[in-house]
Order: structure tokens, then sequence, then C-alpha cells
């Protein structure tokens, strides 16, 4: 698989919300994902941020 489908399949996991897959297939593939490696953590660890902070904000109400 060539690093573009490779960060495009953390995209999916993403927007499925699988955030923990995400993250763990970005681990595993960082050798492969070559130039994309930065984009695919930075996305991973951006939604995981964004999640929490809704995850917050829906407990005060």
């Amino acid at each position: 698989m060539n690093p573009l489908e490779l960060f495009n399949q953390v995209k999916e996991m993403i927007e499925k919300k699988d955030f923990e897959a995400a993250k763990t297939f970005v681990e595993d593939n960082k050798d492969n994902l070559g130039e994309y490696f930065d984009q695919a953590k930075a996305l991973v660890s951006g939604n995981e941020m964004i999640s929490g902070a809704l995850d917050k904000i829906k407990g005060l109400f």
C-alpha cells in the first residue's frame, strides 16, 4: 500500500470516531506513511483533543 492509501485509512478511522485504532494504525505504519506521517499524527492528536473537549462540555449540561 502506498503512503496516500495509508493516510486515507487513518482519515476513515477518524471519521468513524475510532481514535484509538487510528492512533495505533499510525504508530504501526509510521515507516510506511512517509511524508504523510506527521499529517496523520497531527490529525489523530487534534481529533482526540476535540473529542475530549466535547465530552467535557456535554458533562456540563
